[in-house]
């Protein structure tokens, strides 16, 4: 009777063995399966978010050309480094850029349109003393028109399905917002300033 009952409680233990040994590798294929899936990186994107993936290229190819005659050709120290600030943003916005593209194969340009260089040809063409007033408007210019692009070009993208491009385009689309009221700001400034030496004159 005694050897019968060991027989039973012997079947009884392997049985519960296998038992958890089988869920146990079954757990272990879901969390498998589930990590695999989470670590998947998105290499799907639209052919708007493409358009404008090349449109921020070339806006921060346009930035970084503002940006540089500023620090040249500004008339204040105020005007200067504010335009190395921006040759500064814009080249880590641009390796930022250029890192995504890779990810997705998209080939950023690498020159600018028609419609970028004409900012800088008038900027170019601004006498000296009146370099900082026509670069502020050429630049407010300039940073209205790209967030009317970015706007323009997540309108249709669910934040709940975003990919790593579109995360980042929402980010700099914040910052280009910012960017535009200071230098809107600043512009306002300027002007209000050079009113107030015009009347001075006058007076």
């Amino acid at each position: 009777m005694r050897n019968k009952m060991i027989a039973l409680w012997c079947a009884a233990g392997a049985l519960l063995f296998s038992s958890c040994d089988s869920g146990s590798g079954d757990q272990t294929t879901d969390t498998t399966t589930e990590t695999a899936t989470t670590a998947a990186t998105d290499t799907s994107i639209t052919e708007d978010n493409k358009e404008l993936m090349k449109f921020a290229a070339r806006n921060n190819l346009l930035q970084i050309e503002l940006g540089k005659m500023a620090a040249a050709q500004g008339t204040s120290d105020s005007l200067k480094a504010y335009g190395q600030d921006l040759v500064d943003w814009y080249t880590t916005k641009q390796e930022e850029l250029q890192k995504l593209a890779q990810d997705y194969s998209v080939t950023l340009p690498q020159q600018l349109e028609e419609e970028e260089n004409e900012h800088l040809n008038k900027l170019r063409e601004a006498k000296a003393e009146g370099f900082d007033g026509e670069y502020w408007d050429r630049l407010t210019e300039a940073q209205n028109d790209a967030i009317e692009e970015f706007e323009d070009g997540l309108k249709d993208v669910d934040e709940a399905a975003a990919t790593p491009f579109s995360f980042w385009a929402r980010n700099t689309l914040k910052e280009l917002r910012a960017q535009y009221e200071q230098a809107k700001g600043r512009e306002v400034e300027l002007k209000r300033r050079d009113t107030g030496l015009n009347l001075e004159n006058d007076n």
